[in-house]
């Protein structure tokens, strides 16, 4: 059973600072795979983690995505819907009304992702949505899968930061 982090306001703050740099890096230094139309974002593995970390996690996904895209030379609309889309995955997935089993951290960042990632890729390649679709939801749904199974390892390797919730 995963339960969300209990952390004081520096703790957020400083979860945020660092997860939102680590999207960013990874994304950036592993540029040839995370941007264009055949992409395998590597930070995505981060996308159902706040699940378990709340809204520092959520917020750390959308800077992060922000920096990260700005380096990915796709322009303004990368920058804007790539971000909040991360966001809108991330805000499903801490809250657990929207978000009550472990199954749907996996399930949400991978519709919205692997969905909305192409939607507005197709007007920037020139290319059906039809053909980037597959490989971003196919991509997004493996690293999403990793990210739950290291969110379970997180929670077994630090059990006192966690916290049965009221919710579940």
């Amino acid at each position: 059973m995963l339960y969300q982090a209990r952390l004081n306001r520096t703790q957020s703050i400083a979860v945020m600072a660092i997860m939102s740099a680590v999207y960013a890096a990874v994304t950036i230094v592993l540029q040839p795979i995370s941007y264009y139309g055949l992409q395998f974002r590597v930070a995505d593995i981060l996308l159902p983690s706040p699940f378990i970390l709340g809204w520092p996690m959520a917020a750390a996904l959308f800077i992060g995505g922000f920096v990260a895209n700005i380096f990915g030379g796709l322009g303004v609309i990368d920058i804007v819907l790539g971000s909040l889309l991360n966001l809108l995955a991330g805000i499903l997935v801490m809250n657990r009304k929207t978000c009550p089993h472990w199954l749907l951290a996996w399930l949400y960042p991978t519709l919205i992702i692997g969905l909305g990632v192409p939607a507005y890729l197709q007007f920037l390649f020139f290319t059906p949505y039809i053909l980037l679709m597959p490989e971003i939801l196919a991509s997004t749904a493996i690293l999403c899968a990793i990210g739950v199974v290291v969110m379970f390892g997180v929670e077994r390797a630090l059990p006192q930061v966690f916290v049965k919730s009221k919710e579940s």
